[in-house]
């Protein structure tokens, strides 16, 4: 009797260590590639429970080190401080215009935000030994993006000019990208980047709606170049602002909490009448197309349409916004707007004719329009990335942007709550950027190749967000899923 039952209690003693070796693979499968999550603090309570040992997570010393959140996510003091200099980052795109130079070496307050997130990052990930690069459907691109822009730096006559481009367009805005996709995983995170986001945006727009005004009290507006408070033309601050009012917008119509639904529709009343002192025609055409994108994916089309005609009657009875659009339909009138980009996007063709492969290099294109206006920019997104980086360059941005297109709008559709608000908001933006860079340039600016990849950042954690359903232990632990861990990211 003894004997039998040591050996069932050898057996009961041989079945548990199995479980345990069983769990630690499944851990190690599941957060081997990319996660940082501490195997031991999310796997303690489910080995503890398996064997029948009693405890509680509460019994823990504290300590400094990361612990396990209920979403599986680590922190650390210096990973908490990255986190809050993403949102602050996020605030503070417009602040590019903040330029200095060390030596040789020029650089701005923009640029000095995202190497300290970064570099805090780096630590604190370092620290938890925990420093992993997390895979996305678009690293092939982004690596033949990189590469084709170190090859355009080689392109024009002025390399050092081009490398300071190539360090601002690139090589900084894509290191926030990877950055932003580990520390958003926690929605608390993803909330910080939208608030700074908002503030930034918000005060931005305030500062250019005071100087529309202060122009038109002091008599000095004109109408063929509408005033800004930052930057040097109103398409950038249309430009810039375009993606906030899509985010926006997509959590007036689709938050499931009332506080997030109020907090949007403040930032929009900021936004709206900014962009529309603009006066910038690319962006009333992207908002329009947005708006018949919002009818179309709205269970509120009527009132959606409805409230669509109503702003665009009032619109259109802003005196400078009609007189803006007087005769720009007027194909016969060489001085027009579409005249005047058919005219620059033939052109920069035929320049291309010299240069198809390598284009004119970072910085290398130069144009007079009409013979006496300057232009450093085709006036097109995907002629602009042709003649900056190439062919090679200009395809490996396609191949990201319509896959981050395709891929919001297909998880949209089975989104809900505040990931269907944020997916709404992050697609739409790029719609926005997409009609809007057909007649102009976005990206092609610091502030606005940060905000390029911090919204694709936005959408690829919201994707995976959407996509993880871990089941929940009694205790509150997440149980992880091997066969999703992975694609979290």
């Amino acid at each position: 009797m003894c004997n039998q039952l040591l050996c069932e209690s050898m057996q009961t003693d041989l079945r548990g260590l199995d479980l345990r070796r069983e769990m630690l693979r499944e851990d190690e499968k599941s957060f081997g590639h990319g996660s940082s999550v501490t195997i031991g603090r999310v796997t303690a309570p489910l080995f503890r429970r398996a064997l029948g040992i009693a405890g509680s997570r509460s019994s823990e010393p504290h300590t400094d080190e990361p612990r396990a959140l209920a979403d599986g996510v680590p922190t650390s003091r210096l990973i908490r401080y990255a986190s809050v200099m993403l949102g602050l980052t996020a605030a503070c795109l417009p602040l590019y215009v903040v330029r200095w130079k060390y030596g040789p070496i020029s650089t701005t307050l923009l640029e000095l935000l995202i190497v300290a997130t970064v570099a805090l990052y780096l630590f604190g990930r370092h620290q938890e030994s925990a420093l992993h690069f997390h895979r996305t459907p678009y690293d092939i691109p982004i690596a033949l993006l990189l590469v084709a822009g170190a090859v355009a730096v080689l392109v024009p006559p002025d390399r050092w000019h081009a490398l300071g481009l190539y360090r601002a367009y690139f090589v900084e805005p894509i290191a926030i990208f990877y950055v932003a996709i580990d520390l958003m995983r926690r929605r608390d995170v993803v909330r910080g980047v939208l608030i700074g986001l908002g503030i930034g945006s918000s005060i931005f727009a305030v500062l250019n709606v005071g100087a529309f005004f202060v122009t038109l009290a002091q008599g000095t507006f004109v109408l063929g170049g509408p005033p800004t408070a930052i930057y040097t033309s109103s398409p950038e601050v249309a430009m810039y602002l375009e993606p906030p009012f899509a985010l926006a917008a997509g959590f007036v119509m689709f938050a499931d909490q009332r506080r997030d639904r109020l907090l949007a529709m403040g930032w929009m009343a900021f936004l709206t009448p900014a962009l529309v002192l603009t006066l910038s025609r690319g962006a009333y055409l992207a908002i329009a197309v947005l708006a018949v994108v919002a009818i179309v994916t709205s269970r509120a089309r009527v009132l959606l349409a409805a409230a669509a005609i109503v702003v665009v009657v009032v619109v259109m009875q802003i005196p400078v916004v009609s007189e803006r659009f007087a005769g720009q339909l007027d194909l016969s009138d060489s001085q027009t707007t579409i005249r005047g980009r058919l005219s620059i996007f033939t052109d920069t063709l035929t320049m291309l004719r010299d240069h198809p492969i390598l284009g004119n290099g970072l910085g290398g294109y130069h144009y007079m329009f009409r013979g006496t206006i300057p232009e450093i920019y085709p006036h097109d997104v995907w002629l602009t990335f042709w003649v900056e980086v190439g062919l090679l360059g200009m395809i490996a941005f396609a191949v990201i942007f319509f896959g981050l297109l395709y891929r919001g709008w297909r998880a949209y559709s089975g989104a809900s709550g505040f990931y269907r608000a944020l997916l709404w908001g992050v697609s739409g933006s790029f719609v926005l950027w997409g009609i809007h860079g057909l007649v102009d340039s976005p990206y092609w600016k610091n502030d606005m190749s940060v905000e390029f990849w911090i919204l694709a950042a936005l959408e690829v954690v919201a994707i995976g967000a959407i996509g993880k359903s871990p089941a929940v232990a009694p205790d509150g632990v997440p149980i992880p899923d091997s066969r999703k861990a992975d694609k979290l990211i």
